[in-house]
């Protein structure tokens, strides 16, 4: 049942998220086309030119930013109806389980956020880069460094490996802490959209002194020759974090569902 919901999550998703992203691949080319058309050697300028490659340049970097805006919004207005809207009727009579139905929803919404973020990064690294050749030479260093790194060093390899799985956990962290705000508003009877919003910023301010204070622990640590490595609260944390958000939209979804 978790493979038919994810499928029919994706059916649901893409013919808005896959133009989305497409958009970023052709906005990355041809930004990348104007980076190189923009001169500055004080020999050979072309004004008209270097103002349409500027232009261009900035229009691609508004596109992509209104790509990944408008995608991260639409996932949360998808979540929002499909599950407290007139589409939850439905969905909740389905003889399903609602663990099936959150992870289903939190793994799609991950890989399309995962996915945006990774073209984000080509797009970045493109406009740094002038030729295609350059671009090609500078990834098989990155390969070849990455390698000898894996294979050569353990401790490299532990860092690499535990950086990956970080930014994974960071990306349900905020995706679960979405769904939990967003299930949480649903205990208000009026303003179910305000109340999210509201224990949003709750627990951005309570995410915000759990950092304060492990930072300033992190640097008695520090000073006291005590401190190794910061990865280890961010991985706690946000692993603990993944299962307090989890619980409240389970638990919401399941004792708490109000759909009027």
């Amino acid at each position: 049942m978790l493979g038919r919901l994810m499928k029919y999550e994706w059916k649901a998703t893409w013919k808005l998220l896959v133009p989305a992203n497409l958009l970023i691949v052709v906005t990355s080319f041809f930004s990348w086309i104007a980076w190189r058309r923009m001169r500055y050697d004080g020999y050979d300028v072309n004004a008209v030119v270097n103002l349409a490659a500027f232009v261009l340049l900035v229009t691609s970097f508004l596109s992509m930013f209104v790509v990944i805006v408008g995608s991260a919004i639409y996932l949360i207005w998808r979540f929002y109806t499909s599950t407290y809207g007139d589409q939850g009727y439905l969905l909740h009579t389905l003889p399903v389980d609602k663990h099936h139905i959150i992870i289903a929803k939190v793994l799609v919404s991950t890989a399309w956020i995962l996915l945006s973020t990774v073209l984000m990064c080509i797009y970045m690294y493109l406009d740094y880069s002038t030729t295609l050749d350059e671009v090609g030479v500078a990834l098989e260093e990155i390969l070849k460094a990455v390698l000898t790194q894996w294979f050569g060093n353990t401790e490299s390899a532990f860092y690499v490996v535990m950086g990956i799985i970080m930014m994974i956990v960071g990306m349900l962290v905020r995706v679960l802490k979405v769904t939990a705000c967003i299930s949480l508003g649903q205990l208000s009877s009026n303003h179910k959209l305000l109340t999210a919003f509201g224990f949003y910023y709750a627990i951005y301010v309570v995410q915000k002194i759990i950092d304060a204070i492990y930072a300033y622990f992190s640097f008695e640590w520090w000073e006291s020759g005590g401190f190794e490595m910061m990865w280890e609260f961010g991985l706690i944390t946000g692993l603990a974090y993944m299962v307090i958000f989890y619980v409240l939209t389970w638990y919401v979804m399941e004792k708490k569902l109000n759909l009027d």
